[in-house]
């Protein structure tokens, strides 16, 4: 039975963790004097403290986060705020005295206009000092040095790896969301365990387990507490969501992680749909965050969409008024798509207004045999978005084959397949057979070969640790698309070898799971016939019904063929 967390009323307090929180930073020590009563030292104001502090304060200044400072004690040869929260103390600027006539030549120099600087890399972690205990401190440093970097897939984004930690210095819940997630991959990296039940009962007895699920219940009390205390706001809310989902989802636990992330989406929809979108189409990418979204870092808007993607495949329950109106605004945006891409990021924000529009027109409330003529306009509509936006990438993808960047060439590869998945979808809702899907072998073929090039990446990015866990969705989606619409069999068992083996869990797809349900499809088409034969139609099957339990490794199918003589329902039960 999988466990379950001890509910806590609104406004429990966590003993221990607040205690952490409650770590008070000390001044700088000297010899012992007399003490004496404290006074305002008047002076002229200076911008010191170690080059760590002045880093992360300029951050989340930038993130306009409660609107607080930063402040370095100035300790020599570390500050105490650095050794704290435990990171290493990047040291000082040495002190160079200007003189009045040298100070006026280096303003005038301090003009010249260089090229901006890439992020550097937040400082390592050293477990001690402001957490509980040695462990907790390493499983923060396991999710800063190996899960942040793993969880993104081609497209690197700065939430995971800079600004969810720096936020964690203000929230103790955030805090210890990262403590719990750092548990689960070091439980799984140390002690070659599955993040599901094995075979034999559950998994969930070792102490890295359980001091996981520890910490993942202090987190859910801090939410609680900062909500019944009024503390809390749009932004610590739709970083809780992110946390939330990924915990869940590295358990296996799809249900929750998705309704915790729908949960976010509303959230988010709700405060966002006065907005003008014709505006937000004609502004420049990167102005919009302060344009429009003043409360959000961009990359947060990055990693909701994606969970936006994963609830519209998985369990959208939105109204079909609330799809009209997402459908309008991507219309909107992606009539401003440009003639041709300047950066791979550019490509990669408009490819996902393109899935998005698909997947909301391909999750309807009516059957698609019976749609009006309206939406078959829609349908050719979103179609040539497709088209307007490959022609847009093409001399940008060809720059980047020719390069040696390999992120690159993965992300350029992985938007390609997922163009062609929209199409074949989007193609697919006013089919009336599966046969019709006979005309998509050479996007089905062109699918496999690109995910062909985008797995060794993919795989290379984590440190064998199975199964290999990302937000973002990536490859799986398009391999079971082949694996289940495609009844050519050399490419079928091609798609469902590459599932099996590449044992991959992109948010809510897990890559074992549905290449069990790809065999299992292509044994009932397959039954009667000889190597080599066609599948007829009316041996086609088409998934019905599926509920998949990722904990206990195990999943409930259903699919229809339809027979000369009527429709056939096929049920099984399947565990691996």
């Amino acid at each position: 039975m999988q466990p379950t967390l001890p509910s806590v009323l609104p406004g429990e307090e966590d003993s221990s963790a607040s205690s952490t929180s409650k770590i008070v930073l000390t001044k700088r020590t000297g010899p012992a004097t007399k003490p004496s009563k404290k006074t305002r030292r008047f002076g002229r104001k200076v911008k010191t403290g170690c080059q760590t502090c002045r880093h992360n304060a300029k951050e989340v200044c930038q993130l306009q986060y409660l609107g607080k400072q930063l402040k370095c004690d100035e300790g020599k040869p570390h500050c105490q705020r650095c050794i704290k929260f435990g990171v290493v103390c990047d040291g000082y600027k040495p002190f160079v005295k200007v003189h009045p006539r040298a100070q006026q030549i280096q303003q005038i120099q301090a003009k010249v206009l260089l090229p901006k600087q890439a992020t550097s890399p937040l400082p390592g972690l050293n477990a001690g000092a402001g957490f509980e205990d040695e462990l907790s401190g390493h499983c923060f440093r396991i999710f800063l040095e190996e899960t942040a970097q793993e969880i993104n897939g081609p497209f690197p984004n700065s939430i995971w790896g800079r600004l969810i930690p720096q936020i964690s210095e203000q929230e103790a819940f955030v805090r210890n969301a990262i403590i719990a997630i750092g548990s689960l991959g070091k439980a799984a990296k140390h002690n070659k365990i599955q993040l599901q039940r094995e075979v034999s009962g559950p998994s969930f007895h070792g102490k890295d387990y359980q001091h996981a699920l520890k910490w993942y219940e202090k987190s859910l009390r801090g939410m609680r507490a900062a909500i019944a205390n009024g503390r809390h706001n749009l932004w610590n809310a739709l970083i809780a969501c992110l946390l939330v989902f990924v915990f869940e989802e590295m358990l296996g636990n799809q249900a929750a992680a998705a309704i915790h992330a729908e949960s976010g989406l509303n959230l988010l929809f709700q405060t966002t749909a006065g907005e003008d979108w014709g505006k937000i189409a004609n502004t420049p990418w990167q102005g919009r965050n302060a344009a429009v979204h003043q409360r959000f870092d961009d990359d947060l808007m990055i990693a909701l969409t994606t969970l936006d993607l994963q609830v519209l495949m998985f369990i959208d329950r939105r109204s079909k008024a609330v799809h009209e109106q997402i459908k309008k605004m991507l219309t909107t945006i992606l009539r401003a798509l440009p003639g041709e891409f300047k950066s791979l990021e550019e490509a990669r924000r408009k490819a996902r207004l393109i899935c998005k529009q698909k997947n909301c027109y391909c999750n309807p409330k009516e059957d698609s045999a019976n749609r009006p003529m309206i939406q078959k306009e829609e349908h050719l509509t979103y179609r040539i978005d497709i088209g307007r936006w490959t022609l847009a990438a093409a001399n940008l993808f060809d720059k980047i084959a020719k390069g040696e960047e390999e992120r690159q060439k993965a992300g350029a590869a992985l938007l390609l397949a997922q163009t062609k998945i929209s199409h074949i979808m989007l193609s697919g809702t006013f089919f009336k057979t599966e046969t019709a899907y006979d005309i998509f072998l050479p996007e089905f073929t062109a699918i496999l070969d690109l995910a062909e090039k985008i797995l060794p990446f993919l795989i290379s990015t984590h440190r064998s640790v199975e199964p290999r866990f990302s937000i973002d969705i990536g490859v799986v989606p398009g391999i079971f698309l082949v694996a289940s619409r495609c009844r050519f069999d050399d490419v079928r068992k091609r798609a469902i070898d590459m599932l099996f083996s590449c044992q991959l869990r992109e948010g809510i797809w897990d890559a074992l799971a549905v290449a069990h349900v790809a065999k299992w499809l292509r044994s009932l088409e397959r039954e009667g016939l000889g190597q080599g034969e066609v599948v007829p139609e009316e041996k086609r099957a088409v998934l019905s019904a599926i509920n998949i339990d990722l904990h206990n490794k195990k999943a409930k199918l259903a699919a229809i063929q339809k027979a000369k003589t009527g429709d056939i329902q096929r049920e099984t039960s399947i565990a691996w």
